[in-house]
């Protein structure tokens, strides 16, 4: 059990790491920064999720036990983790039920990365066994490498596709050209947020997250140079992110 939640654990800090910096690197154009307070958060609850679920990995003798097992709890964690997020964020009982739906499919998942931390604990126990030192070195160097590609790779897909890449851009785009923009008190719900027409033309940072009230969109923080942060709910369907209907000031979204 306790090697399952190391290399849970240990899966899910690089999962983190990837996830939150790949975006950064693969689009250093769209004003995007990181979230340190949301990167921490995700990073304590992936790593409890997937230590535990490790640890109930290698609890059951069998290894087709252990797999399936622990493939439901990580899908039930995963289900009651969007749960959470959704409630906090004022998300609609319908973006609840469609959570539970999105999440369902991902048991597939969830059971193939249970499998690869059952091989690992397995392959571990066999390298507890050799009795030269050199030769346990050299596997568990190898052990670690294949533990830090299981949350590699999940982390690369955390990339933007190319609708909410479009979206971000299209928000980059209206944010730069504001201040001779005549059509820019349409684009934004000015009256909600009168403060944000005078940070026009400031130098800004982008912070993205999926949308916790709504599908089909993204919550995006736009925080100035001077400190003011506003919070638009960007919808990632082609053309619509051109005009923003919902912005509050702050970070998150308030529903109305």
């Amino acid at each position: 059990m306790l090697p399952g939640a190391i290399y849970g654990s240990f899966a899910s800090t690089i999962f983190v790491i990837v996830s939150t910096f790949i975006n950064i690197i693969f689009f250093p154009d769209l004003h995007l920064g990181v979230d340190w307070r949301s990167g921490l958060t995700q990073w304590i609850e992936f790593g409890i999720a997937l230590a535990f679920a490790g640890a109930i990995v290698g609890w059951f003798t069998e290894d087709y036990m252990g797999i399936v097992g622990g493939g439901v709890i990580l899908t039930i964690l995963l289900f009651i983790g969007n749960l959470v997020a959704s409630l906090i964020g004022g998300g609609s009982t319908t973006l609840t039920v469609q959570s539970f739906f999105t999440t369902l499919p991902l048991i597939g998942v969830c059971v193939l990365l249970a499998w690869a931390i059952r091989v690992a604990i397995n392959r571990h126990l066999h390298i507890k066994q050799q009795e030269l030192v050199i030769v346990r070195r050299k596997l568990f160097s190898q052990l670690i490498a294949i533990v830090f590609l299981v949350g590699f790779i999940p982390g690369v897909f955390s990339r933007f596709g190319l609708s909410s890449e479009y979206a971000i851009r299209t928000l980059n785009e209206t944010l730069q050209n504001a201040t001779k923009d005549p059509s820019i008190d349409v684009r934004f719900p000015i009256a909600k947020v009168p403060a944000l027409k005078d940070h026009f033309g400031m130098i800004y940072t982008l912070f993205v997250h999926p949308s916790t009230s709504e599908t089909g969109a993204m919550d995006i923080t736009i925080r100035f140079e001077d400190g003011y942060t506003v919070t638009c709910l960007v919808p990632t369907e082609s053309g619509y992110a051109t005009f923003l209907q919902v912005c509050n000031e702050g970070t998150r979204i308030i529903s109305p």
